[in-house]
């Protein structure tokens, strides 16, 4: 269940590469209205809203960072997540504040076993960026594996909250609200 998350976080990540702008990462003005276009907007715009949210979100806005960034995702798709930990621990070093530095590093964690690292990374993404829905679908898996059902549900509502054409965590939701349905709070 692991592998498929990190693929999927990698594959979302290396296709967010072509971002030219002067201002990027989680501090990019343009994301404030592609999240308010992904809320109230068409489900059939969503993939192109959350394709563009994760190439600013991908872009550290310095070349080094940047040129790290992607040589960590080329060893994750080569399989070596020994070499992307390294990279992506130069990433956050040289960016603390560079949101999807951290994300990568705890999905690349998570793979590793080390919950508590993923947990950590995922927070500090989490404070630099709230609406990283990513992250809060991560992080409900873990809630999920450690029983925590409530808490998951309600994580689950926070990625809806900022992406709402989500299909598959709405399922997700859905089914684990029917679970709890019932139980005492």
């Amino acid at each position: 269940m692991r592998r498929p998350f990190l693929i999927l976080f990698a594959a979302f990540a290396a296709s967010s590469t072509a971002v030219t702008s002067a201002l990027a990462d989680q501090t990019d003005p343009r994301l404030d209205l592609l999240f308010e276009e992904l809320r109230t907007g068409e489900a059939t715009k969503s993939e192109e809203n959350v394709a563009r949210i994760l190439e600013i979100w991908a872009d550290a806005s310095s070349d080094t960072v940047d040129i790290l960034y992607e040589r960590a995702e080329t060893a994750l798709a080569a399989n070596n997540e020994d070499l992307a930990i390294a990279l992506l621990d130069h990433v956050v070093g040289l960016a603390p504040n560079f949101a999807q530095g951290y994300a990568l590093r705890g999905a690349v964690r998570l793979t590793h076993d080390d919950r508590a690292g993923a947990i950590e990374d995922f927070s500090v993404v989490l404070e630099l960026e709230p609406r990283q829905f990513e992250v809060r679908t991560a992080l409900a898996n873990i809630l999920l594996v450690a029983g925590e059902k409530r808490d998951a549900y309600d994580m689950f509502q926070k990625v809806l909250e900022w992406n709402p054409h989500d299909d598959q965590v709405r399922r997700r939701a859905r089914a684990l609200r029917r679970e709890l349905d019932g139980q005492e709070i």
